[in-house]
């Protein structure tokens, strides 16, 4: 019987030389533990022209599972993750950050269960989680104010965190939401997850170990805000859209 299949989709604007860094000592050897076949699908977005030399430079040195896609314009993270995810060929898919501020020993647990639920998210609210070093304060504000604000226009009051960027689909589940997507800036993953849940599709939230990556900051937090919450705005209009007709549920 042939072994499932986990594409791992990190998208990245000019942080390639952490990225090569973490996945070179702490990524590769974890995903080679899973006892999965697995393949890395890193999506440069809007890179600048020395990052994005640096990181294809390195892409010589590379092992065959570790793959580079074409520099995409800048559009926002969602963009990227959508990328990567039609890209692949595999199972599941998902996505996580350049800084692996989530801890991936949430790897372990999760990929075992994985044929168990259409979708298993990381989680920093959830019971459980840990987050050794707290984030700022300008960041607290952010997260709750968009937290309660999701939990109730979206019907999704059982998911205690939206947004950590660690998240697994099957995806078969989550093909014909990628043909439906408008959201690509921070607010993609509530698209996703609303998604899933106005079509039935199973989500569970896994507790994380989560660290603040410090040099990650908001140059510009108020246009940061508007624009998700704008994105927010659009999503909700756009509801009858992600209703898939008879058929198209897989």
């Amino acid at each position: 019987m042939e072994r499932m299949k986990l594409s791992i989709v990190f998208p990245i604007k000019n942080q390639t030389r952490k990225l090569i860094g973490n996945l070179m000592s702490k990524g590769l050897p974890s995903f080679d533990a899973l006892g999965v076949t697995y393949d890395v699908i890193i999506v440069p977005n809007g890179c600048e022209e020395e990052e994005l030399a640096y990181l294809l430079e390195a892409a010589k040195s590379f092992p065959a599972q570790v793959k580079v896609s074409e520099h995409l314009s800048p559009g926002g993270k969602g963009k990227a993750v959508r990328h990567g995810f039609l890209l692949s060929n595999a199972d599941y898919v998902m996505f996580m950050d350049a800084d692996f501020a989530t801890d991936l020993e949430a790897m372990g647990r999760i990929v075992p269960e994985l044929t168990k639920a259409d979708c298993f998210i990381g989680s920093r609210n959830a019971k459980g989680a840990k987050i050794p070093q707290k984030q700022t304060l300008l960041r607290r504000i952010m997260h709750n104010g968009s937290r309660f604000i999701i939990r109730h226009q979206f019907g999704l009051k059982e998911i205690k965190d939206t947004q950590c960027g660690f998240k697994f689909f099957r995806r078969a589940a989550i093909l014909p939401l990628l043909e439906r997507q408008i959201a690509f800036g921070a607010a993609f993953d509530v698209e996703y997850l609303y998604f899933l849940k106005l079509n039935g599709y199973t989500v569970v939230e896994v507790p994380v170990i989560w660290t603040d990556d410090p040099d990650s900051s908001f140059s510009h937090p108020v246009k940061a805000a508007w624009k998700f919450y704008k994105e927010l705005r659009a999503i909700k209009k756009n509801r009858k859209n992600y209703i898939l007709r008879e058929g198209e549920r897989c």
